[in-house]
């Protein structure tokens, strides 16, 4: 992708999984069940990828408040964000959004279009009904 994320192969573009991904709520093992999921679709080597390419910023944004750079992830797009917010908030890079607070700058951060996002069947009838 023009981005840079990386996936396994024999994954098909866009990305949608089943609405059973909104129910990742538990008390304990939250972010490992998250991260599991992310391994079953094939999309973890992009969080590898953003764990890899933070670094130091250059010039002198360092010394106002902007120390470090990291690079954009995954984009997981479902009905009600605030049940999986919890298993993907502690992956670096990943985001996760309901539909109506799509916007252009969360699916092409920098004006460079191609974030990988992943869309719940949810969120997807969501969007078809605007």
């Amino acid at each position: 992708m023009s981005r840079g994320h990386r996936f396994e192969s024999t994954l098909s573009l866009p990305v949608v999984v089943e609405d059973a991904i909104e129910s990742l709520e538990a008390k304990e093992g939250v972010t490992r069940k998250g991260v599991s999921v992310l391994r079953h679709l094939g999309l973890y080597d992009d969080v590898d990828r953003v764990k890899d390419g933070r670094h130091i910023r250059a010039g002198r944004g360092k010394m106002r408040g902007r120390r470090y750079r990291q690079p954009r992830g995954i984009l997981l797009v479902v009905k009600e964000p605030s049940k999986v917010r919890r298993s993907f908030a502690n992956l670096p890079g990943v985001e996760v959004v309901a539909p109506a607070s799509l916007n252009a700058e969360l699916l092409a951060p920098g004006g460079d279009p191609g974030r990988l996002a992943v869309f719940s069947e949810g969120a997807l009838e969501a969007l078809r009904s605007w």
